[in-house]
């Protein structure tokens, strides 16, 4: 008679730990960038402060956790949402920064850490950018969002780093301001041509759907939800379905009841289905939101950004809710992120920062006692 096999058990979920911290006693802002400047082939990180000159900062990775500080050979036009792709098409990635003050930075990479400047002026500030090819000519195109009154603004590009305006969304706005808080990119519709997300305080979230041809069209999406305050957005197929799905995170105004991230499942139909049962266990969420598979299971997990306590001296924590591939959630309570004594955190990235290919979180602090905090899983 044979012995039936063994249940095989799960792999151990990883517990992290904080493996570095840079630019301690600063407010950072935003989202950082996590890309190879000088072709090393080891990943380095670009991120941006307030009341700081030089505002940008870049560090270069040594593909074992360590980073150097790369010495700033660029203008400051104050702390800014930034964009990274190969601009000029030479293989190189370039950044935009679009600052909170109006002014846009190009910057074109020479390949080994060093840049050329052009910089742009516009009335407003902004608050995120998305590089991309909304007419589909092989140059990089521009969206910006605006913090006040912009709104998304469309710059075409000519493929030396000269952006052209072309459009604003929405053409009928719903007031005399419209702050925006978040901007991502993606195929909603499966049409072969990238469609705008953007969340607006107060207004909520618009997508606008390209034609390949630099139009869009599209509007507000009636998404319910208790708070329109969302803070930051994140697009990816969290249920293996092949629709995009919309996450979002930054419940800052409301306080009276549970609070986190929200997450909104795609049919392809342009309608929504709410997902967010085992998210709703913070007092505050704030605008850090990432999506990864932290754990190896194939399926995609959310880190956020938030408070469980609503004492201000507790300050603020990093969350991981395991995803399950369906579109349920659970908080991993033992992931040994901090649940408190973190400053406001305004972003997060995950990205793989040592050989070992394991994603490690990076956290942006943005209050007087800010940082940047690395934090490194293990098993």
């Amino acid at each position: 008679m044979s012995t039936p096999p063994l249940p095989v058990s799960a792999p151990p979920l990883p517990v992290y730990s904080e493996a570095r911290t840079l630019g301690a006693g600063q407010e950072w802002r935003f989202y950082p960038l996590v890309v190879d400047l000088d072709g090393d082939g080891r990943l380095d990180l670009v991120a941006t402060a307030r009341l700081v000159k030089p505002a940008l900062h870049m560090w270069l990775g040594d593909g074992d956790g360590g980073f150097t500080a790369a010495r700033p050979t660029w203008s400051d036009v104050g702390y800014a949402a930034l964009a990274t792709g190969d601009i000029n098409g030479d293989g190189f990635p370039d950044i935009v920064a679009a600052s909170h003050f109006g002014g846009v930075q190009t910057l074109l990479s020479d390949g080994r850490g060093g840049f050329t400047e052009k910089i742009m002026r516009r009335d407003d500030g902004y608050v995120a950018a998305q590089l991309l090819d909304v007419d589909e000519d092989g140059k990089l195109d521009l969206l910006l969002l605006g913090y006040r009154t912009a709104g998304i603004e469309i710059y075409l590009g000519d493929g030396t780093g000269n952006w052209k305006f072309h459009a604003t969304l929405p053409e009928t706005r719903p007031g005399p301001t419209m702050p925006g808080r978040a901007l991502a990119v993606a195929d909603r519709d499966h049409d072969g041509h990238l469609d705008a997300i953007a969340a607006f305080q107060r207004w909520g979230i618009y997508i606008y759907y390209g034609d390949g041809r630099g139009r869009f069209a599209g509007g507000p999406v009636d998404l319910y939800s208790a708070s329109r305050e969302f803070q930051s957005l994140a697009v990816s197929d969290v249920n293996h379905d092949g629709h995009l799905d919309i996450v979002l995170n930054g419940t800052l105004a409301r306080g009276d009841g549970p609070n986190g991230p929200d997450v909104y499942l795609g049919n392809g139909r342009r309608t929504w289905n709410a997902a967010s049962d085992g998210l709703k266990v913070l007092k505050f969420a704030s605008a850090g939101l990432a999506l990864g598979d932290l754990d190896g299971d194939g399926n995609l997990d959310i880190v956020a950004a938030g408070k469980i306590s609503a004492d201000v001296r507790d300050g603020h924590g990093l969350f991981w809710f395991r995803g399950d591939g369906k579109g349920g959630w659970r908080l991993v309570r033992e992931s040994g992120l901090p649940t408190r004594g973190l400053p406001i955190v305004h972003g997060i990235a995950l990205a793989p920062l040592e050989r070992d290919g394991l994603l490690q979180i990076i956290a942006l602090g943005g209050d007087r006692n800010g940082s940047i905090t690395i934090w490194k899983p293990r098993r």
